[in-house]
């Protein structure tokens, strides 16, 4: 072999011996993980198990629910498992907000227009007034109605309504909040509103004074969960908070296992120690009820409330008077209603047709 020929050859070699080593140091990072490796092919693979039917509800509740849909209102009897209807003039908008109890009676906000109804069949409904929402007023014989003007200057026309009880002492006139002031709760003295631009944040408004207070630095826009004494909770994104009114401390609430937060939807139960939330929607995980202790600041997945909703209706979860039980939207199959008794290993399904194509506020009677 000539000089050339040789040199060619070792160098043919000597490539092939580098290219070896490469792959052989390579093979770590390229060879299949154990697990896979060392799997069974030959064994065909078994199709992850479908979500089980929740259980149906089979115990008394004691409980009468209020739906409000496109078409007006519904008195639901939960024991007796029936539906019957209230119809109200006009058609539910879709930005309508406040199914809210009041002293005996409860307040719903449709079409544009606040009724007032004590839930007995039979007995009309009566006309507050225009309203594009209504809030909660920290007295239980009052409610704040708001209307939107379309004036920013003054957008929110606010009111403050009795609507049961024994006459109460006057309230101030309806006042008006620019566009950049959204009014989203009550609170004792007042309310808060979602305050956008230069030192926004959640604000304690007095409707006697008009002076405005920083409360809690949030992004807007921001959805007020609901208010209990001095603790408020809202959801930013999808994180839920709990702050004190009074000293404006606030601390997050860590979603549940296998949860990807929280949506805009909760209520407080009647001692105001507890929370009832919905959890967000995942990419592998359905939103279920949630309860939150404030003592402990944790949220506990409740069993058996998989395809909970929080969307298009307000209030979407509501407790019975007692605090003994939870009921909340549900989807699957159609729209329907979860019922949770505290203390229970798992929610159960109320056996009867929710009416309307979107979930309905509900609040218990």
């Amino acid at each position: 072999m000539t000089g050339p020929a040789r040199r060619q050859a070792v160098l043919a070699a000597g490539v092939v011996t580098a290219a070896l080593l490469a792959l052989r140091a390579a093979a770590p990072l390229v060879s299949p993980p154990p697990a896979v490796a060392e799997a069974d092919w030959s064994r065909p693979a078994v199709p992850a198990a479908a979500p089980s039917r929740p259980a149906e509800l089979a115990e008394a509740t004691g409980t009468r629910l209020l739906l409000s849909g496109e078409d007006g209102l519904f008195r639901v009897d939960v024991d007796a498992r029936t539906v019957r209807p209230m119809p109200l003039p006009g058609r539910r908008f879709e930005t309508d907000r406040g199914l809210i109890r009041r002293d005996g009676t409860v307040v719903a906000v449709h079409g544009g227009t606040a009724w007032v109804w004590t839930g007995e069949p039979g007995t009309p409904a009566t006309r507050l007034g225009p309203a594009a929402y209504a809030l909660a007023a920290t007295d239980p014989r009052r409610v704040w109605l708001v209307e939107e003007t379309g004036d920013p200057e003054r957008w929110f026309r606010m009111r403050e309504v009795q609507v049961g009880g024994s006459p109460a002492p006057a309230r101030p006139l309806a006042r008006t909040l620019p566009l950049s002031r959204r009014p989203v709760a009550a609170a004792p003295g007042g309310l808060l509103l979602d305050v956008v631009g230069p030192g926004g944040g959640l604000a304690f408004w007095d409707p006697r004074t008009g002076r405005l207070r920083h409360r809690f630095d949030t992004q807007s826009p921001v959805t007020v969960v609901a208010v209990s004494g001095g603790t408020v909770a809202w959801v930013e994104a999808t994180t839920l908070h709990l702050g004190d009114l009074a000293g404006g401390d606030a601390r997050v609430v860590a979603a549940p296992a296998g949860s990807d937060g929280f949506a805009p939807a909760g209520a407080f139960s009647p001692d105001g120690r507890m929370l009832a939330a919905v959890t967000e929607v995942g990419f592998a995980s359905r939103p279920a009820l949630a309860l939150v202790r404030l003592d402990r600041g944790q949220a506990v997945r409740v069993d058996g409330s998989e395809g909970a909703l929080a969307d298009r209706c307000s209030p979407c979860v509501a407790w019975a008077p007692g605090g003994d039980w939870v009921f909340f939207n549900r989807l699957g199959p159609g729209f329907g209603i979860g019922a949770y008794r505290l203390g229970h290993p798992s929610a159960a399904r109320v056996p009867l047709d929710v009416p309307g194509s979107f979930p309905p506020s509900l609040q218990t009677l």
